[in-house]
């Protein structure tokens, strides 16, 4: 934190910023008031006008100490010898902007624009942390509750100390030069800046060049970035002859620019120190001088007296008018071998058509946007430093025959260097396998000592996974190394007394994984195919811990409540070594005197209630079962999720990207938190980065996430798996349907529509929206249903009704049973009595029903039990059902993932007999459109880890909205 961030300072005075944002009593000290020989304190406050109020005794004690800070110097004098100062002030003269008028946009990844009157783009402040908000305040840009006034503050200092003149002028409505310079922009943007540097602190200034505008920028750095401004195209020169003073052996800085005619006179005779750019000057001497200097993009290019050289990346210097114009060919001309690499890239398909011909030895080198191979080698104690989660590692990439440390690369992409020269041509620093670098370092907090680094195993990892190189291991340590790049646990799983049930193959491969996550403090997320036994592999570890001795505190299990019987009778089933302890109920006590081995079983509504009392609590392992349950991070579940103190992480969960990557990445946050960086990051890398490659971006995020996420398919590891056969049925709407459902359409769903097709980038009605979506699901279920007049059920008739009845009759006749799921309650209650009218014996599971498991064994055991009716929220996880081999879904659900969840309660292992999966659907309404739309995604499973597409924001798009809400002609 820089000093004095609770003072204002303006030429002798100082402002006391006041103790609470909104408060607006606040107390200044003025060494020197014009007209006057003493110093004046004053505050605002009401206490100070009868006695010396605390803001009067604050003020006066930061005096003291901002004397001791500065040794005498006072804040006035320090900032006119600034750097920034004298920067700000050739700004100011270039392009005089009052910060009154200035506006401020903020933008989606968290910076703040700043544009002036006219439109122009002065500045734009990227550093997200506390000191944007302070820019924000001294600038004037902010108020009401929640922030300070410090520009009002500083407009307060300002008042007491006008000179006499000032003070006339301004009765005229007139102001002096140095009050127009101090109430400038370019004065709080440098006096901001100067304010919070560190004792000590300078940071640099790198220019760069906008190739669409020809703007010119300068981004001011402290290790990141800070601000990056527009410099006035007269004042360019200038500015950058005082940044060449003060940093001499800056690379990015340019350089004393060449003559203009120098480069248009250079011949094949010219002794050249970077012979490779000779090519470059050829072909801008094709031009012409004349020409040249008449093309339109010269203009854009043109800084005063200087012209920026787009293919040379140089300023050349125009010659002043009737200055004598004769030249010969100069004898040497000195260039930078920077500048070559940006040729390179920029005609690399003329080079490659052969349309342009390079010298030696320009010809053999190029431009490497990627590496061969990654190389790491360990320290002799690599086993030691293991158990602190932490190792010391000697990284390089290799590009061609040369390796280069991941030190060198960091370092020069800090650096701003667009390029790093090797041997055999230049690494692009631009190219996405080194971007990726960024923030290794600030992100593990990781530190270097000589040619090595501190990384964690979760950051050795990730650095493995982005690489997507061959990896070579070079020390003695590589048997260990090898073991935790291919995730492999310290010892193979041993027999365990406590796990009653032996593991496939697939499920041990998963429990050692599983191992390996916890031997090194990981988290992670188990994402195995509904019915392959998640489960049944956690419990193998956590027997696996205790009989090791390597589990000294409890375990800890959050699940859906509809799941809370399924764990407790899977423990007693599968690992007697383990003692379940359910923590639920209106009843239920502080969980106390929990012990090794115990297993406290709650859920996540309970875990919200009892988040104090739980959190206090250490575990060894925490699992959060359907831990999708959680994704959304603005709730109190994952909140205190993210509170409970455990060893180890572990999420359990087939969809664990249900509609967007932000879900994915609210859960990796609870696993294994920071490793996917902030949420701004993340959203700007794979989710808003229109710029980029969206294949190359999802495998990217597939490739840095498969170290920690765990997902096998039925398909691909049980071959005793009976077939599945799937089928859609479609039925026609009845007269009733039809009428009810083109009201809904052309009333409601029009303006709807109309909201949508004109909303821009406003937020959409999603409320009313899926309001609307669910009545026109329930006119295709039943008019009853949608009606509410259940009661009244058999004066309507319904399409969909009918066929249901007639597939459900043939599927009893044939001796199967069947399990089927719906959204709606008031449908199960209609298939509840056409089963009493039957004679048919059935179960019955909802969101109310108290003993799940007594209707789940009852339909699997019962002979007489032909019929499972589920509400697929309640229903579609948690449960086997194997007893039946004939799916119903009676209506789709909004995406394919939960809808499968379903079906593999039957589809799973247990299963003896084919399953018969039958999907019905309304012809000619939203639910053939929303068949088409799930399907759709399902074929986008492999896009990042199996699921659907991460662009899908609110399930939906506007456009598969507005197709979803137009009438049809068979309707």
């Amino acid at each position: 934190m820089p000093p004095f961030t609770h003072l204002e300072f303006h030429r002798t005075g100082i402002g006391l910023v006041p103790a609470e944002p909104g408060q607006s009593d606040s107390a200044i000290y003025i060494a020197e008031v014009p007209g006057s020989t003493k110093h004046m304190r004053s505050c605002t406050c009401a206490a100070s006008r009868k006695t010396t109020c605390q803001h009067l005794r604050d003020v006066s004690q930061a005096v003291l100490e901002v004397e001791r800070f500065w040794k005498g110097t006072s804040w006035q004098d320090t900032f006119a010898a600034s750097l920034w100062h004298r920067l700000a002030r050739l700004l100011f003269e270039g392009n005089p902007q009052a910060a009154a008028k200035m506006r401020v946009l903020r933008t989606e990844a968290g910076t703040v624009r700043v544009i002036s009157p006219s439109g122009e783009e002065l500045a734009e402040y990227l550093d997200g942390s506390d000191a944007q908000l302070r820019f924000l305040e001294r600038t004037g840009k902010v108020a009401g509750s929640g922030v300070f006034d410090r520009g009002g503050l500083l407009e307060r200092l300002a008042l007491f100390q006008a000179t006499p003149q000032e003070r006339t002028l301004q009765k005229a409505g007139m102001k002096t030069q140095r009050q127009s310079w101090e109430e400038s922009f370019w004065y709080r943007l440098a006096y901001h800046c100067v304010r919070e540097l560190e004792p000590g602190e300078t940071g640099t200034f790198h220019p760069s060049i906008d190739e669409s505008t020809g703007r010119f920028t300068l981004t001011f750095r402290r290790g990141e970035p800070m601000v990056r401004f527009t410099v006035p195209r007269k004042q360019v020169r200038a500015v950058l002859e005082v940044l060449t003073a003060a940093y001499p052996d800056q690379e990015d800085l340019p350089q004393r620019p060449l003559p203009l005619r120098t480069i248009f006179h250079i011949s094949e005779q010219t002794d050249l120190d970077v012979v490779e750019v000779r090519p470059v000057i050829q072909s801008l001497q094709a031009t012409g001088e004349e020409r040249f200097l008449e093309l339109a993009e010269v203009e854009r290019f043109r800084y005063g007296s200087l012209i920026w050289l787009r293919d040379l990346k140089v300023l050349a210097e125009l010659e002043r008018d009737g200055k004598e114009r004769k030249f010969r060919s100069p004898a040497r001309v000195q260039l930078r071998r920077s500048q070559v690499p940006g040729f390179l890239e920029k005609h690399a398909d003329d080079l490659a058509a052969g349309t342009l011909v390079l010298d030696e030895p320009l010809r053999q080198r190029r431009i490497f946007k990627t590496f061969d191979r990654v190389e790491i080698a360990g320290a002799p104690d690599l086993e030691s430093a293991l158990e602190r989660s932490w190792l010391w590692l000697s990284i390089g990439y290799g590009f061609g025959n040369e390796t280069v440390s991941l030190q060198r690369l960091l370092q020069a992409r800090r650096d701003g260097l667009p390029y790093l020269e090797i041997a055999g041509g230049w690494i692009d620093l631009q190219a996405p396998v080194v971007r990726a670098l960024d923030g290794l370092i600030e992100r593990e907090g990781t530190t270097v000592n000589e040619d090595r680094l501190r990384l964690s195993v979760a950051a050795l990892l990730r650095l493995q996974a982005a690489a997507d190189a061959p990896v070579r291991l070079t020390s003695g340590e590589a048997e260990t190394l090898d073991r935790l790049l291919h995730l492999r646990p310290a010892e193979p799983l041993q027999p365990l007394r406590g796990l009653a049930t032996p593991l496939r193959p697939y499920q041990l491969a998963g429990a050692e994984w599983l191992r390996f996550l916890c031997e090194n403090r990981l988290g992670g997320l188990l994402c195995d195919d509904m019915g392959l036994g998640k489960t049944l592999q956690t419990l193998a570890l956590l027997v696996s811990l205790l009989e090791e001795g390597k589990a000294s505190e409890p375990f800890l299990v959050v699940c859906p409540t509809s799941v809370l019987p399924h764990w407790r009778d899977q423990i007693r089933r599968h690992a007697p070594g383990l003692r379940p302890v359910i923590h639920h109920g209106a009843q239920r006590r502080p969980p106390t005197g929990l012990k090794k081995g115990d297993v406290l079983v709650t859920s996540y509504g309970v875990l919200r209630r009892d988040a104090e009392e739980l959190s206090a609590i250490p575990f060894s392992v925490a699992v959060f079962d359907e831990v999708q349950q959680v994704k959304n991070r603005q709730t109190r579940s994952w909140q205190a999720v993210s509170h409970l103190v455990a060893d180890i992480r572990l999420g359990l969960t087939g969809t664990p990207v249900e509609n967007s990557l932000a879900d994915l990445k609210a859960l990796f946050d609870l696993v294994l938190p920071d490793y996917l960086g902030s949420d701004a990051e993340f959203e700007q890398r794979y989710i808003r980065d229109r710029e980029a490659d969206e294949e190359e971006r999802r495998q990217e995020l597939r490739r840095i996430l498969s170290p920690f996420i765990l997902r096998r398919l039925k398909s691909s590891v049980l071959d005793e798996l009976p077939e599945k056969f799937e089928d859609l049925r479609t039925c026609a709407l009845s007269e009733d349907q039809v009428k009810l459902y083109r009201d809904a359409i052309g009333g409601r769903g029009a303006e709807l529509a109309r909201q949508i097709e004109q909303s821009g980038d406003r937020p959409l009605p999603y409320i009313h929206i899926f309001a609307l979506l669910n009545l026109l699901k329930q006119i295709c279920g039943h008019p009853a249903l949608a009606l509410n007049c259940l009661d009244r059920a058999g004066e309507y008739a319904s399409g969909k009704w009918d066929l249901f009845r007639e597939v459900l009759g043939e599927a009893i006749e044939s001796g199967q049973k069947v399990v089927v799921f719906t959204q709606f309650l008031g449908m199960i209650e209609l298939m509840e009595r056409h089963l009493q009218g039957l004679g048919v014996g059935y179960a019955v599971l909802t969101g109310s029903t108290v003993d799940r498991g007594g209707a789940v064994d009852r339909f699997n055991q019962d002979p007489e039990c032909r019929v499972f009716l589920g509400s697929l929220k309640a229903g579609g996880t948690g449960i086997d059902l194997v007893g039946g081999s004939v799916v119903i879904h009676y209506d789709r659900w909004w995406n394919a993932a939960r809808e499968d969840q379903a079906t593999d309660r039957v589809h799973r292992l247990g299963q003896k007999r084919a399953v018969h999966v039958l999907k019905l659907i309304a012809e000619g309404t939203l639910e053939e459109k929303i068949s088409a739309l799930i399907d759709r995604k399902r074929r986008l499973m492999d896009s990042v880890i199996q699921e659907d597409d991460p662009r899908l924001a609110k399930i939906f798009t506007r456009d598969e909205l507005l197709e979803m809400l137009r009438g049809d002609e068979t309707v």
